[in-house]
């Protein structure tokens, strides 16, 4: 579902299995952000085809966090002539915590062809240009891309539709998650795209959706505080 002239949406929307969204930003180079799990990729298939775009189209392949909802599928791209990436901290994860995603999924991970390693600063694909901006909290070598001339923030699990990425998985941390938020509203984007759930339009309405979330993270803090007495400052 193309939302601008070079942004295609193709939401998840089941109710009964999990998996992300994903992108593409379309142009001389096609970049794809978040392919999902692997099994499911027969779904993404289909979705994109119906917008005349192929696997074999996309050039390079980003992950926003090595969660396997978000990476897995990248192994696709493997033997294609496509570069996939994602953060440094990201496949250091992956390698730690690859028997407990196994364990708890059930399922074998498949292997990643990572063909270079993000940072922090500006990526140039083509005629696109992404900020890469680090924001950890939600789990270790979790980024998010902000699409300059789109003016997309393509957010993970960092923060969603009036709602934030959970932190109580393996290396999960509220702090960090808060501090990354607060480095999110500085972005000066026009559509918040994010790893589940619906996007948001609309400069105003992202900047809004950002006050709100942060209100709701402090307001559940101060609950916990309540709960188990003591004080915490985010």
């Amino acid at each position: 579902m193309r939302v601008l002239p070079n942004l295609l949406v193709f939401p998840w929307e089941s109710m009964t299995e999990n998996n992300c969204n994903t992108y593409v930003i379309s142009g001389d180079k096609n970049i794809l952000i978040d392919p999902g799990h692997y099994h499911l990729l027969p779904q993404l298939e289909r979705k994109m085809r119906r917008d005349g775009l192929f696997f074999d189209d996309i050039d390079l392949v980003l992950a926003t966090h090595p969660h396997p909802d978000h990476i897995e599928g990248a192994a696709a791209w493997n033997d294609k002539d496509c570069l996939i990436a994602a953060h440094l901290d990201a496949v250091e994860f992956m390698e730690r915590y690859e028997k407990f995603w196994e364990d708890t999924t059930r399922r074998t991970l498949p292997v990643i062809n990572f063909d270079f390693l993000l940072r922090e600063g500006k990526l140039k694909v083509g005629e696109h240009t992404l900020r890469v901006i680090g924001t950890p909290g939600h789990c270790p070598g979790s980024v998010c891309f902000f699409w300059e001339e789109g003016k997309v923030l393509f957010s993970g699990d960092v923060i969603f539709f009036q709602s934030f990425g959970r932190f109580d998985l393996p290396g999960g941390d509220p702090l960090e998650l808060f501090q990354s938020i607060e480095k999110l509203v500085q972005i000066d984007a026009e559509v918040l795209a994010p790893g589940h759930g619906p996007a948001i339009q609309g400069r105003g309405s992202v900047k809004q959706n950002f006050y709100i979330v942060l209100e709701l993270f402090q307001q559940m803090v101060a609950e916990e505080v309540k709960r188990n007495g003591g004080s915490v400052k985010l």
